[in-house]
């Protein structure tokens, strides 16, 4: 029996994502949000309809551009795996996450 997916959840690090600037249009203020992974790609990360992707594959998108992405701005749908990559990037640099 295949056990059920389990959601990697962790507010400490969608938090910090909060604080980047805005991956799709660099604004830096008080608008920014951890967007998790949506649309075509969502399958890929545990996500799905009325389920939350795991919240490694977040990026930060101020509000402006997190609502185009809900509304299917192909301008952040399609960049969304650069942008968590990045994001995913900039957390193992700074030590926010580790492979330890």
């Amino acid at each position: 029996m295949i056990e059920k997916r389990k959601r990697w959840v962790n507010k400490k690090y969608t938090n910090w994502v909060a604080t980047l600037p805005c991956s799709n249009c660099k604004i830096e203020d008080d608008t920014i949000v951890a967007h998790h992974l949506k649309h075509a790609w969502s399958p890929h990360g545990g996500g799905g309809i009325g389920m939350k992707a795991n919240d490694f594959l977040v990026m930060p998108l101020c509000y402006t551009c997190h609502d185009r992405a809900h509304n299917g701005g192909r301008d952040i749908i399609d960049f969304q795996p650069h942008f968590i990559f990045s994001t995913l990037d900039k957390a193992f640099r700074s030590g926010v996450l580790s492979a330890t």
